[in-house]
């Protein structure tokens, strides 16, 4: 379970960047592991969680030693989003949309703010 403090600092994210507020601390909250675990409770539950995107990178056996590496990059600057995999999957009406598959990494790190809303139903 999150803390109260980083539920509310997490909360708070929203109305900050819309205020166009620099935030602070955010590197201080991705570092919480309970957070990153979450976020890929969230994700590995979707159909979707194993597909590649442009490289072999999937949600397949994400550890403690792949998130602490994911966020040593973030902090030092290094970490760069993959280019996303564009698919065509059909709709209804007999046309095509356009799908982007992002790599696993990718996904989880643009995944824990949504571990907080799952944190917040369970109350």
């Amino acid at each position: 379970m999150l803390a109260e403090t980083v539920i509310r600092r997490l909360e708070a994210l929203g109305d900050i960047s819309q205020q166009g507020k620099r935030i602070n601390g955010l590197f201080r909250l991705m570092e919480n592991p309970i957070l990153w675990h979450e976020a890929y409770a969230n994700i590995y539950a979707n159909d979707g969680a194993t597909t590649k995107g442009t490289n072999d990178v999937t949600l397949d056996g994400v550890s403690e030693k792949r998130v602490m590496a994911i966020i040593a990059r973030l902090k030092d600057g290094s970490y760069r989003f993959q280019p996303v995999r564009r698919t065509y999957v059909p709709k209804k009406n007999g046309k095509k949309r356009p799908l982007g598959i992002s790599s696993g990494d990718d996904k989880l790190v643009g995944q824990p703010a949504i571990g907080l809303q799952k944190e917040q139903e369970r109350g």
